[in-house]
């Protein structure tokens, strides 16, 4: 097939393109359109003859990179992020999708490769992830300060009330009243325990002092210890991960043990937290027998919501 009125096309599209031949040896480049001049800052004669992986410069540990060998060899398409460098210097993230092209016999002949660089894009969400960070710190901390509160300040109160109430225990039974101080010794301890469940849900102490699966274990111990019955797995992660990423799985299972305990009606809960030792990947599960949603339900909930 004459390649010409292909490369006049793709030299007249605002993507970026570039075309290897995979017949000829170390698939070299035998194609680039002007948007890929642009972006790259190379000129055809820089690049023409040449191996792509030069645009990554000394920079070749990137998972993208092990992907996209794989797809060059096995002569497939692929989609890949990767950090390539322009002529000066200059650092930007290339979302690499490649296709194979098929001459007239069927077989594949040419790779093409399109090219977006989405550099702006990576910049906006890791500030967004930065500012997602920042607001997770300041509501923990704003929720650890409470919590401090609840149990140095109202929990003292209450166990200096809970003193006075003691000492007043003799007049209220010589008075007759011995139930209506029993009845106001249970509500104090129902209030003391109820801040403590209020002070540990809002920042477990656990978690600063014992580490993830420590919390995890008690906050299912705490919240299920009138069923329903509960497995927890901690498995191939090291005791202890950034604080950051600890709080955030322990919301994530508090909210659902919360959701199964109100809603679910559940014989069994099951909680896996597992990963391998270099916490690069994890992966949480929480399952539990319960009712869930009625398909029905949630059908004309999305309904309403369209």
């Amino acid at each position: 097939m004459d390649l010409t009125f292909l490369y006049s096309f793709l030299n007249r599209s605002n993507s970026s393109v570039v075309i290897t031949d995979v017949h000829a040896a170390d698939n070299p480049i035998v194609f680039v359109n002007a948007a890929f001049k642009k972006m790259s800052g190379y000129a055809s004669a820089d690049v023409l003859g040449r191996n792509c992986r030069f645009l990554q410069g000394e920079d070749r540990e990137q998972p993208g990179r092990h992907a996209l060998a794989a797809a060059v060899a096995a002569r497939r398409d692929c989609e890949c992020l990767l950090r390539n460098y322009r002529k000066n210097g200059d650092m930007f993230w290339n979302k690499l999708y490649v296709f194979p092209f098929e001459g007239e016999d069927g077989t594949v002949s040419h790779l093409v490769g399109f090219q977006h660089d989405v550099t702006l894009e990576r910049t906006l969400l890791a500030r967004v992830e930065a500012m997602a960070r920042d607001l997770i710190q300041a509501q923990e901390s704003e929720r650890k300060a409470l919590s401090r509160e609840l149990h140095d300040e109202l929990g003292q109160r209450l166990s200096a009330l809970n003193l006075l109430l003691h000492r007043t225990q003799p007049l209220f039974e010589a008075g007759g009243e011995a139930a209506l101080w029993q009845q106001a010794e249970q509500e104090l301890r129902s209030m003391v325990g109820l801040v403590r469940d209020i002070a540990v849900s809002l920042r477990p102490p656990d978690l600063d002092y014992f580490g993830l699966e420590a919390s995890i274990r008690q906050l299912l111990a705490r919240r299920l210890a009138h069923g329903p019955a509960w497995v927890f797995e901690y498995a191939g992660l090291p005791a202890r991960l950034a604080p950051m990423l600890e709080i955030s799985i322990y919301r994530i299972v508090q909210e659902c043990v919360t959701n199964i305990v109100r809603h679910a009606g559940a014989r069994q809960v099951v909680v896996e937290i597992v990963g391998d030792a270099g916490s690069r990947e994890l992966e949480l599960i929480v399952r539990d027998d319960g009712c869930g949603f009625e398909a029905p339900a949630c059908s004309a909930w999305k309904s309403v919501c369209s």
